[in-house]
């Protein structure tokens, strides 16, 4: 399973995922650019600015919908 694939796993179950969510469970620290790679796929991806529990700014993802051409 690639990175993508994971990320993409917890995003089709309607979970969020941040970028520490993404290194722990599939080791990434480029989340914004596995959400790209899945933009890429025409998967409309949303992302809201956080505030964690340590003070720190963070994006937020979620899946919004698969947008299926062709």
């Amino acid at each position: 399973m690639t990175q993508c694939d994971a990320i993409l796993e917890v995003l089709q179950r309607g979970e969020t995922i941040t970028p520490a969510q993404a290194y722990e469970l599939c080791g990434t620290l480029a989340l914004h650019s596995r959400i790209s790679e899945l933009r890429g796929q025409f998967y409309d991806i949303d992302c809201k600015i956080i505030k964690t529990a340590s003070g720190k700014h963070v994006g937020c993802y979620s899946l919004i919908e698969h947008i299926a051409y062709g």
